[in-house]
């Protein structure tokens, strides 16, 4: 199946969801008091794009991951929040013929990665319709990315033929924005969807992450 309409599959429930929170409220909702501090625990989609080789992108995958963030209020329309997203590895893999004394072995190369980040974000609260308020966010993540190599060979395969597992870590500071929905469903508690989008860069590497989010928050 081809990559974007599997990224659809993470991405179109959420926006579906952000732009019907959009949508005007009866005029009898009550909107909960203003927001303090509030803490929010999230199940997200990590959507990966990278720069390079298109045909035949190691890194890029998907995967599911949960997130928490901390927030709390600066004024009336701003929140300052510091949340930290934890998704699971993806992999991707290639097979590699190699031929010695007219035997010919199939290794087959696995590539794992994870994007790990820790996001300080400024939160704008636009205005209030019935119990749903969009939020515009935006601010710096850092982003730790890990990368694992290993051969995976069949029985029999000769030692000196199976290259050495490989593993680095890089880090690096990227912008990121986002948008999200508070829907009020109890006094202390709101359904939060979102979309975060990361633009990173290592020395080797660059890419894209795109973060479909589902949240639920306390705030105190």
């Amino acid at each position: 199946m081809p990559r974007p309409v599997r990224a659809r599959r993470f991405v179109s429930p959420i926006v579906c969801a952000v732009l019907f929170a959009a949508l005007p409220r009866s005029a009898h909702a009550q909107p909960p008091r203003s927001d303090r501090v509030y803490v929010s625990g999230a199940l997200l989609g990590d959507i990966k794009r990278f720069s390079g080789d298109t045909t035949e992108p190691l890194l890029d995958g998907e995967a599911l991951g949960g997130g928490l963030t901390i927030g709390t209020s600066l004024a009336p329309r701003w929140d300052l929040q510091v949340g930290v997203d934890v998704p699971r590895f993806s992999g991707t893999s290639r097979d590699r013929l190699v031929t010695l004394q007219k035997t010919t072995f199939t290794l087959q190369s696995v590539t794992r990665n994870q994007t790990l980040s820790v996001a300080t974000l400024i939160r704008f609260r636009g205005v209030r319709r019935g119990r749903v308020q969009l939020g515009y966010l935006g601010g710096l993540s850092v982003v730790r990315l890990r990368r694992d190599v290993h051969t995976e060979a069949p029985d029999g395969t000769p030692g000196g033929l199976i290259p050495k597992p490989d593993s680095t870590v890089g880090y690096t500071a990227a912008p990121t924005v986002g948008i999200d929905a508070q829907i009020a469903v109890a006094e202390h508690v709101s359904l939060v969807p979102g979309l975060h989008a990361t633009v990173f860069s290592l020395p080797d590497t660059s890419g894209l992450l795109l973060r479909p989010r589902l949240g639920l928050r306390w705030t105190f």
